[in-house]
């Protein structure tokens, strides 16, 4: 193929001819996880090939936000490398920006909203070995993990006063691999702490204002005809991001709200029968006003089940509220912060959340609470195994959160009402007794014995 030699190229040697190697090398390789070519896998078998969306590029993107020329992937004999080409929407290894990487087994490439898997079956090490045996970056461990929370919770609180508990739920939720919905007035600063995190981590961030004419296209995106390629092609919607802000989910209709459903469960977005994986992390925090507010519209049941929390912020003290007055009275606080992490120290981050350790005696407590829930008589249905798995997962984010490798019952304890209190309902003639479903939780921990401390048990 002729290629057209741009000015970024003229300073690189274009060279399509094959390495000379040994009988037994096997070229790496790049796998689509998105797009028209999903699952393709592409051959590094050049020094230099350029992805882009132009028409001469070695791998194709045609997306409206990726560049015509938009990076290139060198073989040298020091390995494979991924260079930006001076894009405008940048290169993204592992979710963190990237002008030059060397790249490694299993890394994961973003151009645009497209994810690109790097394989070496020459080196078959995964990136967080690899990078620490190469570059002196030390293996991500619990302790690792512990100092990247202590980071993020610092960098939000200089942000968002007041209300420790409500960072710290936050958090669990992330490392947990799930995604929350804050409900709570409007003004209590349900957008300032979202906007916090996605500041404190080096990773994309999307916000989505729902209103009532809102469809469901402009949220997951739309195939749409390119004249100039005389063919449809995939336009991604806002959802392809890391962080989501989906602000007042609960102004727009439920089909609309629905839409989500699978993005949340799956990471994937389907549309018109062809399946996009929506990049890594992601973590999506929808906003809504309460229910008798003017305008609202109830999520449906399937759609909080989704969340794997709910928080409700409330109104700080007068001494929080000061501190808030005086941090804002010459510029707002988001603008002298910057991120403290990654966006692939998350994703280390779920792995290792999944090898907190819970005790048989922590799963029976579990079981006992979410069994109680499905009997108890003020409540018209009870949690899931979906819930159950659900808190079980939080309460080994918090585990880890406070620097422990077990779980013990003063965390399911804690995790019970921002799990499961938005799973339930209370039938309609024990409203005025219970008043809302937190209360017959308070019950039903109050009416079983807690498991045994001890984490071996």
């Amino acid at each position: 193929m002729n290629r057209v030699v741009y000015p970024k190229e003229k300073e690189l040697t274009v060279m399509a001819q094959k390495k000379n190697v040994s009988p037994d090398h096997e070229f790496p390789t790049i796998t689509l996880q998105t797009g028209d070519g999903h699952g393709r896998e592409i051959v590094i078998n050049r020094e230099l090939m350029i992805v882009g969306r132009e028409a001469d590029s070695d791998i194709i993107i045609p997306e409206t936000n990726v560049s015509r020329h938009h990076a290139a992937i060198r073989t040298t004999p020091e390995g494979v490398f991924v260079e930006d080409l001076g894009s405008v929407n940048g290169t993204f290894v592992n979710s963190a920006p990237i002008i030059q990487i060397q790249i490694k087994h299993q890394d994961v490439i973003q151009i645009g909203s497209s994810m690109l898997v790097f394989n070496d079956p020459n080196n078959p090490v995964g990136p967080v070995a690899a990078r620490g045996a190469d570059s002196g970056e030390a293996e991500f461990s619990f302790d690792t993990m512990h100092d990247v929370i202590a980071r993020l919770r610092e960098n939000i609180g200089i942000v968002f006063k007041g209300k420790p508990d409500v960072i710290r739920n936050m958090i669990v939720c992330l490392m947990a691999d799930g995604h929350l919905l804050l409900e709570d007035a409007p003004g209590v600063g349900k957008s300032i702490l979202v906007q916090a995190l996605a500041k404190s981590i080096q990773a994309t961030y999307r916000r989505i204002q729902f209103t009532p004419d809102m469809l469901p296209s402009d949220i997951t995106g739309a195939n749409i005809y390119d004249e100039k390629l005389k063919q449809f092609r995939f336009i991604p919607g806002p959802i392809f991001g890391n962080v989501i802000l989906a602000d007042e989910i609960n102004r727009t209709t439920p089909r609309t709200q629905s839409s989500l459903l699978e993005c949340m469960s799956e990471s994937v977005v389907t549309v018109d029968g062809k399946g996009h994986v929506l990049p890594k992390p992601f973590f999506v925090v929808a906003t809504q006003n309460p229910e008798d507010y003017h305008g609202t519209y109830p999520l449906p049941e399937p759609q909080l089940d989704r969340f794997l929390m709910r928080l409700s912020i409330g109104y700080p003290s007068p001494e929080a509220e000061m501190e808030i007055l005086n941090s804002q009275q010459g510029s707002h606080p988001l603008s002298r912060i910057s991120y403290v992490i990654r966006g692939s120290d998350i994703i280390h981050c779920h792995a290792l959340v999944r090898k907190v350790t819970v005790a048989e005696a922590v799963k029976e407590y579990i079981i006992r609470i979410i069994d109680a829930t499905r009997s108890h008589h003020a409540l018209t249905n009870g949690c899931s195994p979906r819930a159950a798995l659900a808190l079980m997962r939080c309460c080994q984010s918090l585990a880890a959160y406070e620097g422990r490798n077990y779980v013990t019952p003063c965390d399911v304890r804690m995790m019970v009402k921002v799990v499961l209190a938005h799973r339930m309902r209370l039938r309609l003639r024990y409203q005025g007794e219970f008043h809302r479903v937190e209360t017959v939780l308070d019950a039903i921990l109050e009416s079983l014995p807690m498991a045994n401390e001890d984490p071996e048990a």
